[in-house]
């Protein structure tokens, strides 16, 4: 097993955070707005539940990946202005595991959070041309919201079944 982590010098941004049991086998690659304070010895209820519900759908490894790097456990407290240096070096990020696990499926769950900052769509319409236009990768949910984001995580259940997920 070998833990994937990638952060910036000063940990205020985290850009990867996974577990790869075998890299030949499927991976799900999942999409949260931002990180909070999850690192590989120090796994928060989202990772958790995201851990289970990979699993429960037939996926050996796991990636979670982020529309928007910037730490923060509270999302009022996302930068009200976009940080374009996070976000590049965050498409970067994005582009190498996708290149390097080519089977993987996307699970997009960052619920209405998507609505918080202005910016956080248009970092979205970035990384959704390099997941399916780029890099032709399937988008999943477990669901939708009432707004019609695919829904966070946390509050699904372990045996939740993925869905394919058409944009």
């Amino acid at each position: 097993m070998q833990w994937l982590y990638e952060n910036n010098e000063d940990n205020s941004a985290r850009f990867v955070l996974g577990q790869v049991f075998n890299p030949a086998r499927k991976t799900l690659i999942s999409f949260g707005i931002n990180p909070s304070i999850a690192c590989p010895n120090n796994l928060d209820n989202t990772i958790k539940k995201i851990i289970n519900i990979s699993k429960y759908n037939g996926y050996e490894n796991w990636i979670m990946l982020n529309i928007y790097p910037q730490r923060a456990t509270n999302p009022n407290n996302l930068h009200l202005e976009c940080d374009q240096s996070l976000v590049k070096a965050n498409i970067l990020y994005i582009r190498q595991i996708v290149q390097k696990y080519q089977n993987c499926e996307v699970l997009l769950a960052y619920g209405n959070l998507i609505s918080k900052r202005k910016y956080l769509k248009v970092c979205l319409d970035q990384i959704l041309t390099l997941l399916t236009v780029e890099s032709g990768k399937k988008l999943k949910i477990i669901n939708l919201t009432k707004a019609n984001n695919p829904v966070h995580p946390l509050y699904q259940a372990n045996n939740s079944i993925l869905i394919d997920f058409h944009m």
